[in-house]
């Protein structure tokens, strides 16, 4: 599975948070699922920390995608086809999308408003 930003961000909020319960459990439930997410997630995640390191910690449990022309060849029919319907969603959604059904993967996440419009994409929240 691939896993979006959104969710890794809830896995790193405190310990009683109810997101990172309900990221905890979907994992445990999914205990024998490779777990991926993009180099773009990373970027978004790394954000929230003062360095690598920590970043590198929050990430630990995730194998990390590059970017290839597959991916992009993906990003820039879901960039043409959401603009085109006045729907743009941001453009780092469309790279995370783009890497899941570039891998075939269902995307883990909770952002439905978003990650919904994108046409192929099997979403799957936790």
């Amino acid at each position: 599975m691939m896993f979006d930003t959104e969710f890794i961000i809830a896995l790193t909020r405190g310990e009683k948070s109810t997101q990172r319960q309900s990221a905890e459990r979907f994992l445990a439930e999914n205990k024998t699922t490779p777990l991926y997410t993009s180099r773009i997630c990373w970027a978004e995640v790394a954000e929230g920390f003062e360095s690598l390191a920590s970043t590198q910690e929050a990430l630990k449990r995730f194998a990390i995608v590059e970017i290839d022309e597959d991916i992009a060849w993906h990003a820039s029919r879901l960039a043409r086809d959401l603009k085109g319907k006045g729907q743009h969603i941001g453009d780092n959604d469309i790279w995370i999308a783009a890497t899941a059904l570039s891998y075939g993967l269902p995307l883990v996440s909770n952002n439905t408003k978003h990650l919904g419009r994108t046409k192929g994409i099997r979403l799957v929240s936790y």
